[in-house]
């Protein structure tokens, strides 16, 4: 057996965070920036999608369901 000691009331307070400034940022010298540019070139010996190590088999992708099972099943309420 273990004795606890609780209190019958329990006062939670909340008070306000102190107002902090942002820090200090040094001011922007440098002119607005521009517009940035992706450019990605694609060799052509690349174009091929799948090749022969990767290339799928044929019916590969032919999914077949799982037949119902053949057994009879029974539900009884007592």
């Amino acid at each position: 057996m273990a004795v606890t000691v609780v209190a019958a009331l329990t006062v939670t307070v909340q008070v306000p965070v102190p107002e902090q400034p942002p820090p200090l940022q040094p001011e922007k010298v440098e002119p607005a920036a521009g517009a940035a540019v992706k450019v990605t070139a694609v060799p052509l010996a690349n174009a091929a999608a799948q090749v022969v190590p990767q290339a799928m088999p044929a019916g590969a992708l032919v999914m077949v369901p799982v037949p119902a099972p053949l057994e009879l099943t029974v539900s009884v309420k007592v």
